[in-house]
């Protein structure tokens, strides 16, 4: 069997990010319609099973996602350099305040973490089934 043919695990992410809270009814109305090309960029940088939580006690904004890719580098810097995510995050950063930033935000070309990466404690062991598209 060829190296090829064995897939890794998908390597599961965290982030953390403060919602401002008049703008949370706005957040969830453009999350009831995330946009189609949106969810396809997403996809095409293999990233699958992406959820957001939100926690009104703490004010925030939990994020998860599954990475089944081989290049993350390469698959963010897809997702940063498409203009329909840009147009997207255009919308949504007004809602967010994340919890240390400086300079322009990510759809003005800011570089760094908007959402807080978090690291990963605990996991059961168990991969998702699938990653059907």
């Amino acid at each position: 069997m060829s190296g090829d043919s064995l897939k890794s695990s998908p390597k599961r992410m965290g982030m953390v990010i403060h919602l401002r809270e008049e703008k949370r009814e706005e957040y969830e109305r453009l999350h009831n319609q995330v946009w189609p090309q949106v969810k396809q960029r997403l996809t095409q940088s293999n990233m699958r099973n992406f959820t957001i939580y939100h926690c009104k006690e703490l004010g925030v904004l939990f994020a998860h996602l599954e990475y089944i890719g081989d290049d993350i580098d390469a698959d963010m810097k897809a997702i940063g350099d498409d203009p329909t995510t840009k147009e997207w995050w255009k919308k949504c950063e007004p809602c967010q305040r994340p919890l240390a930033w400086e300079g322009p935000t990510p759809s003005e070309g800011g570089q760094g973490d908007w959402w807080t990466p978090l690291r990963e404690v605990w996991h059961d062991g168990h991969d998702a089934t699938s990653f059907k598209e």
